[in-house]
């Protein structure tokens, strides 16, 4: 996400070194279809970078966005467009370490591999009920669009049954957090803006109030959801509804958003390297690191906002004022040379470096082992029921900020 916000504040003093600036537009959707050119161009300006349009700081490297994202004290989600997307009171938009880790810590149990393992067999079930017409049609010759089929379904489906929305629920909450994704991101013109905020807060407005009515049944007759466990935790307990719906609204727009781009990333990259693919499908151990080979090489959340508080700081040679914004370049950072060898090209057997896909610090992603399972399903059903499937239509992406790409029509490989 990328805010418009300090359009006019300048430019602060540099340390030793003349400020590289910019006016690219890393924003419109010639460049979410191939932002690679845009971000190394960035990149080899500097680790920070003044954008004249945006009236903000550009972070784009790997060293400099990991210094920022683990500086919580300096570097502030609050007053960011995470606020105003999720709420002041979800602890995604929390720095306050102990106020953030009392409320995450609330269902962090159920994300851990122990707690995720019992999940297994559940999501594996999901993911067949799915998979059975999709390779039904595949092996009658039809294309089909995974996006429509498995990419969005497979994690609302997930999340869904982690916080007990029944089925019935699953299009509104779709529609919902589609409408919020949109508005998260920055337009340059004022008119696109503007109309993206309101369809987001009318989103934000009708999640809230299905939330509410959840929240209020959960009360008297609780379960094993999550929105149980959040209501009747001491942490949850103690808060009113209205911070109650924040966090639960960030857990169900992460918890189907993201994962859904990310599988449509990787099916599409294994659909357009047949050598990838044929690697996957003789040995099934490559699937998990290949998948994050993906999230590093395509990724889902290419930028993360904050602004420095506590007076000015010194970033990489340049120094930011009190109040600065910055939107962190998650997706220029993880093609970083300086971290990676040949960085753009995709290496099914590059050595294991963590990358920023899932975020650093303690606002890292709390799903990223539930999507990380899902994923690796997801692709072992597919290629059980397809081997020799390929990108059969052409697709676009979303934005840099959320970037996923769509639709992801494949077929039986004929070549």
């Amino acid at each position: 996400m990328c805010a418009r916000q300090d359009r006019t504040q300048p430019a602060r003093s540099s340390v030793g070194s003349v400020i590289p600036t910019t006016r690219l537009d890393i924003m419109s959707e010639a460049v979410a279809a191939d932002p690679w050119p845009t971000l190394r161009a960035l990149r080899e300006q500097g680790p920070v970078v003044w954008h004249e349009t945006y009236g903000r700081w550009l972070v784009t490297t790997d060293r400099a966005v990991r210094k920022v994202a683990t500086n919580f004290a300096r570097f502030t989600v609050e007053g960011t467009v995470v606020e105003e997307m999720f709420g002041a009171d979800a602890f995604i938009s929390m720095d306050d370490r102990r106020r953030h880790d009392d409320l995450r810590n609330v269902w962090a149990e159920a994300f851990r591999k122990q707690g995720l393992d019992r999940l297994r067999p559940a999501v594996e079930r999901i993911v067949a009920g799915l998979m059975a017409p999709v390779a039904a049609r595949l092996n009658d010759g039809e294309a089909v669009d995974l996006s429509q089929t498995l990419c969005r379904p497979i994690p609302t489906l997930v999340i869904a049954l982690l916080m007990g929305v029944p089925d019935e629920a699953l299009p509104d909450i779709v529609r919902w957090s589609d409408a919020m994704a949109a508005g998260g991101t920055t337009y340059l013109s004022e008119t696109e803006a503007a109309r993206a905020r309101i369809a987001r807060e009318a989103a934000k407005q009708g999640l809230a109030d299905y939330l509410l009515a959840l929240i209020a049944a959960r009360r008297v007759r609780p379960g094993d959801d999550l929105v149980s466990v959040l209501v009747h935790a001491p942490a949850g307990a103690a808060l009113p509804d209205d911070q109650l719906v924040q966090n639960l609204r960030q857990l169900l727009f992460a918890g189907n958003e993201t994962t859904a781009k990310w599988l449509a990333h990787i099916f599409v990259t294994y659909g357009e390297r047949g050598d990838t693919r044929r690697a996957l499908v003789a040995d099934r151990t490559l699937i998990p690191p290949a998948n994050d080979e993906v999230m590093r090489w395509q990724g889902v959340v290419g930028t993360i906002v904050r602004r420095v508080r506590g007076g000015p700081i010194e970033l990489a040679g340049v120094e930011l004022a009190d109040g600065a914004a910055l939107t962190c370049l998650l997706a220029a950072a993880n093609r970083d040379p300086d971290r990676y060898d040949d960085p753009d090209r995709f290496d099914l057997h590059r050595p294991a470096r963590p990358n920023l896909g899932f975020g650093v610090g303690f606002h890292n992603c709390l799903g990223s082992v539930l999507a990380k399972m899902e994923a690796e399903i997801g692709v072992n059903a597919l290629l059980d029921a397809e081997p020799d499937y390929a990108v059969a239509a052409p697709y676009a992406y979303s934005s840099v900020p959320m970037r996923g790409p769509m639709p992801v029509v494949v077929a039986h490989d004929r070549g």
